[in-house]
């Protein structure tokens, strides 16, 4: 499903968190709240850029971090479901292992801004 689908997807240009608050291999997890309700968003800093997805499963749409917030393998590739195990590498969300296998995250588009905010959406030209 794409990000946007979702019922509580806040909208473009929606502020996540201030960019210098997301440590290299580092994940925050945050709920955003709109006029459209609690939307929950999981922010991946690698040396490669920020990630951001759905923070939802797909084998069973729970969060990935609702039993652990250590998520992140040790090299920093791969997120791991702490309800399940399945795994989803960091750089396109695809199902790589376990019951991740055949699935992929939501992404969700991100850039940072001139003010140093993640921010959803695509930058602007």
């Amino acid at each position: 499903m794409a990000w946007d689908s979702y019922k509580s997807a806040p909208p473009r240009g929606t502020r996540l968190l201030e960019s210098h608050q997301l440590a290299v291999d580092g994940v925050h997890s945050l709920p955003v709240t709109s006029d459209k309700g609690t939307f929950p968003v999981l922010l991946v800093q690698t040396r490669e850029g920020i990630h951001a997805y759905v923070n939802a499963c797909p084998h069973q749409y729970l969060p990935l971090d609702q039993r652990s917030e250590n998520i992140l393998s040790s090299d920093g590739e791969l997120i791991r479901c702490s309800n399940h195990d399945a795994a989803f590498r960091v750089s396109d969300g695809e199902g790589v292992e376990g019951l991740g296998l055949g699935d992929c995250l939501d992404a969700i588009p991100v850039h940072v801004d001139d003010q140093g905010w993640i921010v959803i959406g695509e930058a602007s030209p």
